[in-house]
């Protein structure tokens, strides 16, 4: 009995240590570029801001990349490859923040964030490994999606702070606080999803429909944390920009009203009213003008989208339902 436990762990022991062998050599495959850094296609969707060890980096070529550096920028269709014992931290430019682990291979296949048609739309194709996502909630933006699939998964993502975990034919997601998300088993799509909430957990195996979530420990979360940490300089900012805004008082002026222009009120009595339609007519003026520049850079940057999409030949994959 003993000998036949000590024959398991040994097979066990080899076969992980082959698999990360597999994952390094698949980098190691890999043809770098020593010569500076080339943007991929289209607009950068975010850049790198930690990184340590071997990570690689592929634009729409996946026969060749560049080590991956801090201030990196990324761009849409990239593919970002780790080794073992080795990280990276990617922001994107809504701030929201994805922390891969070693061994793992991730995709932006689709990234666009538009704040001012209140617009993002993210699709990212997790293969392999494990990595922490941080995703901004926008509640305030028209469409707002955010989705990660896997081998055996389709996470629809609500706003949270979650981990996802794939292994060969399994999907394990672990959600932290003030966390929803929607898990659809990728081989019976017509289920409706289970709802993950905060401090729950669920697997999602090949085959089958995801697991019914059950409490995840605060020693598990900790642990998860501890190991895929993010950029909290970045964290606290957006924090606080947004604090700032929500506490910001509304503008206002005092002007004084004589009893020849009301009988209602005398003239040491004040009338209270909104500063920003007391703008002159040149300020207004101004606005317009921004506005409109502003709207000619959206365009823009729609146009040029678009033409990326097109040039881009990537994977179709099922609509969140």
């Amino acid at each position: 009995m003993i000998l036949k436990q000590i024959l398991r762990f040994a097979i066990i022991g080899f076969m992980m240590s082959a698999f990360m062998v597999l994952a390094d050599d698949n980098i190691d495959s890999i043809k770098i570029y020593e010569n500076e850094y080339q943007p991929g296609m289209g607009l950068s969707v975010g850049k790198v801001v930690d990184v340590s060890g071997k990570v690689v980096i592929m634009h729409l070529d996946e026969t060749s990349g560049y080590n991956v550096m801090k201030n990196m920028s990324v761009y849409r269709g990239d593919t970002l490859i780790t080794g073992s014992d080795s990280k990276v931290v990617i922001r994107l430019n809504d701030d929201s923040q994805i922390s891969q682990g070693e061994i793992s291979r991730i995709q932006l296949n689709q990234v666009v964030y538009s704040p001012k048609q209140q617009s993002r739309n993210a699709f990212i194709h997790m293969s392999s490994g494990s990595a922490r996502f941080s995703v901004q909630k926008l509640k305030s933006y028209k469409n707002r999606r955010f989705r990660v699939k896997t081998a055996t998964a389709l996470i629809g993502v609500r706003g949270s702070d979650f981990v996802i975990q794939v292994k060969q034919d399994l999907t394990e997601v672990a959600a932290f606080e003030d966390t929803e998300l929607a898990l659809i088993g990728l081989d019976i799509p017509d289920i409706p999803p289970v709802i993950l909430h905060s401090y729950e957990k669920s697997k999602i195996a090949s085959g089958e429909s995801p697991t019914s979530p059950i409490p995840l420990s605060i020693e598990e979360m900790d642990g998860l944390k501890n190991e895929f940490l993010l950029d909290k300089q970045a964290m606290t900012q957006t924090q606080t920009q947004t604090e700032t805004k929500e506490k910001e008082p509304e503008k206002k002026h005092s002007i004084r009203v004589s009893k020849r222009d009301t009988q209602k009120l005398s003239s040491k009595k004040q009338l209270t009213v909104n500063s920003d339609k007391l703008q002159p007519p040149l300020t207004v003026f101004s606005n317009e003008i921004q506005r409109f520049e502003n709207e000619i850079l959206d365009n823009k940057e729609s146009v040029l989208q678009q033409r990326h999409e097109i040039a881009t030949e990537l994977p179709e994959f099922p609509a969140f339902p």
